[in-house]
């Protein structure tokens, strides 16, 4: 049986457990998990095989990381490179992605070799998995790092591999120890070191202040005329709202959505609304529930802009909102120009709702002590839904089946309004046109 029909078949069983005991199957379910692949016992024993498998070599010199498959794995294991730049700094560490992030990733100086070869997820296809193989035959590599929890260790064949299991190990005992920093971002670098741990250099955790992309003059340049042709005022916040998500158990509900969008609205903010790829034309059916005045202060960023235009529109904007899914990690991710090296604005509040998936793992807040901050010099902070049956089983929101979205039970819009009103009217010094520069003055 392989990975795919396994993890299907195991989260669609964790799925029917709540569909018909919400709150008791949802206690059971953190326990058992959390309670096995948290285990102590068993991260020792993870532990103690990454370190064998790093055996008595005192450098690798040919290192390869395998990023998971969606946008956002490939922001969350590009920390894992940082982590390797930091403990080998004259080695080649060369980087597989989703070919669609290459237009963030690609520039990022702890890349040696960035390989975008595969095109779908959640789960690889043969020819993702060939062109894989391909890239493991060109060169002798001495490490393998796999974050791709679908693609056993096995594939690798002899080759030296640290695989995922032991960070996902980390992460469930975490969930079980109150105040515990786990974000994924955080935990991506940090297994590095749990696994290396013989070679880290002073000072590794504390250097690690989040992901980084790297953004092409072009699309910076696009995203800026873009604002001036819809006449945005430069004067005035810009607050961008990402409608969509992977899952309908991450993605923030209809009506919600179009009351919070309307709450905005109230304010006299500039709003930007970006479309819908999963849910093809979301955008279009909160905005048809405006009058024809209304539409006039909501710009709809459109399907076609690329992935780098839109990461560089966040950088404009003075607040992002959205649920748990890939333009989050690009939110919160630090960005830079690709020509330059410097950095861009980086003064995005990040505001993320949260439904089914863990938000001490994913999401972000600077106030929290258990959640680890945006790579921004802005707030951030996680709203969080109360649902009866979350349970650690729903990290995997594309395996899940659940009859009945709960997800986003009980979540307030006021508590978000609230605080975004409050970070744009007490910043006002970052909303002058002076301000408004490409790069950070």
């Amino acid at each position: 049986m392989n990975k795919e029909v396994q993890f299907k078949r195991f989260f669609g069983l964790t799925s029917n457990i709540t569909d018909v005991f919400p709150r008791s199957g949802a206690r059971l379910l953190d326990a058992l998990i959390t309670g096995s692949l948290g285990n102590r016992t068993l991260g020792y024993f993870l532990y103690k095989k990454a370190r064998q498998k790093a055996g008595k070599l005192k450098q690798f010199k040919n290192i390869l990381v395998v990023a998971d498959l969606n946008i956002g794995d490939a922001l969350i294991s590009s920390c894992g490179v940082e982590a390797l730049r930091r403990i080998f700094p004259d080695s080649e560490i060369d980087f597989t992605i989703k070919n669609s992030t290459r237009v963030l990733i690609e520039g990022n100086p702890d890349i040696s070799s960035l390989f975008p070869i595969y095109n779908h997820a959640p789960y690889p296809t043969a020819n993702d998995l060939s062109r894989l193989n391909k890239v493991l035959a060109a060169k002798d590599y001495d490490l393998v790092i796999n974050y791709c929890p679908m693609i056993s260790s096995k594939f690798f064949g002899g080759k030296r591999t640290i695989s995922y299991n032991l960070m996902a190990s980390e992460l469930m005992k975490n969930e079980r120890i109150p105040g515990s920093v786990n974000n994924i971002n955080f935990q991506a670098y940090k297994f590095i070191g749990t696994a290396l741990k013989d070679f880290i250099p002073p000072g590794f955790l504390e250097s690690f202040k989040g992901a980084k992309i790297y953004l092409s003059d072009e699309a910076i340049n696009n995203a800026q005329s873009f604002l001036e042709e819809n006449e945005i005022a430069l004067d005035t916040p810009i607050v961008m709202l990402n409608p969509d998500a992977s899952a309908i158990y991450t993605r923030m509900p209809f009506d919600f959505q179009v009351n919070l969008l309307k709450r905005i609205s109230d304010l006299n903010y500039n709003i930007l609304i970006g479309a819908g790829h999963v849910e093809k034309l979301i955008e279009q059916r909160i905005i048809n529930r405006f009058s024809d005045d209304e539409r006039k202060r909501i710009i709809v960023v459109p399907p076609s802009t690329d992935l780098d235009m839109y990461a560089a529109l966040i950088d404009f904007s003075d607040a992002f909102i959205t649920g748990d899914t890939g333009p989050l990690h690009i939110a919160a991710a630090r960005k830079y120009s690709l020509s330059t090296g410097k950095g861009l604005r980086n003064r995005t509040a990040v505001f993320s709702v949260f439904g089914s998936t863990p938000p001490t793992i994913y999401g972000y807040g600077s106030e929290e002590k258990n959640y680890f901050p945006a790579n921004q010099d802005a707030p951030s902070k996680t709203f969080v839904a109360k649902a009866v049956c979350r349970n650690i089983s729903c990290i995997n929101k594309m395996a899940k089946t659940c009859k009945e979205v709960r997800c986003f039970d009980n979540l307030s819009v006021d508590e978000i309004i609230s605080n975004v009103n409050s970070h744009l009217t007490t910043t006002k010094r970052f909303y002058f046109p002076k301000e408004r520069s490409i790069f950070a003055q």
